[in-house]
């Protein structure tokens, strides 16, 4: 069976104040024509489909024409969980109704995990979907157990669920989350609340002949069959140099070796930094061979630069802001028309305590804090899905 692995759309999401709702549509557009070329026989959102609990309409409805492209036209089945941008309720909204078509999503996670199967010449292929969880919502569905970390909250649902798996056939996995192997993994700095969540082993997903994820943005393994897909657009400078794609995964006859291949994404605009003196910076021709739609950041070298926004923007009408390393505050450069990209509460606490104390955190304190904003995140996560 083919199967292509793409997670962290975020549709809806603004890069600063740009919109970047045509680029995703000229991905989604792209990923339509990929499908029908490579004979995919299912597609793998693993999480994240929207930036918000609550997209804005030109989001859904651009999701909406997706879906109806891919299932509908071309006929072929689309799994999704839902991740932690995403409100697990809407996204699963119809869901029984929708899954008679071939549109399958698990918005919440339960005691027994969403399996839909699908078949090849090979026979049946289980795909397990798992969305985005907190240890809270584990203890409420298991009263008995006392999972306080996340580790112990996969731990005891994966308990549950294995013994229902049959291993004769092959199966996947499709979850979205912080999962770790031995090599440490690549983090973006878009990446909402990665600083707040404890890693999960990925070894946890060792009986699946496949596991899909999402939740981090750099295309990477995790485990010898555990892969992140990463998002098909870059979210944040910290992206800059990230190579975007989605993964084609090709399982054989049971207990055969499963192939992977990365698909590079073309962007439509780069995001991408540039340096310089202003002057060089607004000559045409020393950017060379370079698009000025791209989303750039500027970072400006020599001093007395008025309107330095302005003018640019002449040239990079996609520009993001800049920066002047000449004018220090506090020993960082100030940065003007955007502000740094955003850090975890982790960070910006940590950031505090230094400044107030002349110290850096100490590591008995960052449990305390990272067990509140757990605790935080799972209240709000329960006023989303209410």
């Amino acid at each position: 069976m083919k199967l292509l692995h793409t997670s962290d759309w975020h549709l809806g999401k603004n890069l600063y104040e740009h919109s970047l709702l045509e680029d995703q549509a000229h991905f989604l557009d792209w990923l339509l024509q990929v499908m029908e070329e490579e004979q995919v026989e299912a597609l793998v959102i693993a999480g994240d489909v929207y930036h918000r609990s609550v997209p804005p309409a030109d989001a859904i409805a651009l999701y909406d024409q997706f879906l109806n492209r891919a299932i509908l036209k071309l006929g072929i089945p689309v799994l999704t969980v839902a991740g932690n941008h995403d409100s697990g309720a809407r996204l699963e909204f119809a869901g029984e109704l929708l899954g008679a078509v071939g549109y399958h999503v698990a918005g919440k996670p339960r005691q027994e995990l969403a399996r839909v199967t699908l078949n090849d010449r090979h026979g049946p292929v289980v795909f397990w979907l798992l969305p985005y969880l907190f240890p809270a919502d584990v203890r409420a569905l298991l009263p008995n157990s006392d999972a306080r970390t996340f580790q112990s909250a996969y731990e005891v649902l994966l308990g549950e669920n294995l013994p229902l798996m049959d291993k004769s056939v092959r199966n996947v996995m499709v979850a979205h989350g912080l999962f770790a192997g031995q090599e440490p993994v690549i983090l973006s700095e878009s990446e909402w609340s990665v600083g707040g969540m404890d890693a999960v082993s990925a070894a946890i997903f060792q009986d699946f002949d496949y596991a899909a994820l999402g939740h981090l943005h750099a295309p990477q393994k995790v485990g010898e069959k555990v892969r992140y897909s990463g998002s098909p657009l870059k979210y944040s400078l910290s992206e800059e140099h990230q190579r975007k794609s989605v993964s084609l995964v090709e399982l054989g006859a049971p207990g055969s070796p499963v192939k992977i291949r990365e698909i590079p994404v073309p962007a439509l605009h780069d995001v991408r930094r540039i340096a310089g003196r202003f002057d060089d910076l607004m000559n045409p021709g020393w950017h060379e061979n370079k698009n000025f739609e791209d989303y750039v950041f500027a970072e400006i070298s020599d001093e007395g630069v008025l309107y330095a926004m302005e003018k640019l923007r002449t040239l990079f009408p996609r520009l993001l802001g800049v920066s002047l390393p000449f004018r220090e505050v506090e020993g960082e450069a100030v940065q003007i028309g955007a502000a740094r990209e955003r850090m975890t509460m982790e960070q910006h606490f940590a950031r505090f305590y230094r400044e107030t104390t002349g110290e850096e955190l100490p590591e008995e304190h960052r449990a305390v804090l990272r067990e509140l904003i757990a605790s935080l995140e799972e209240e709000k996560r329960e006023v989303y899905q209410s």
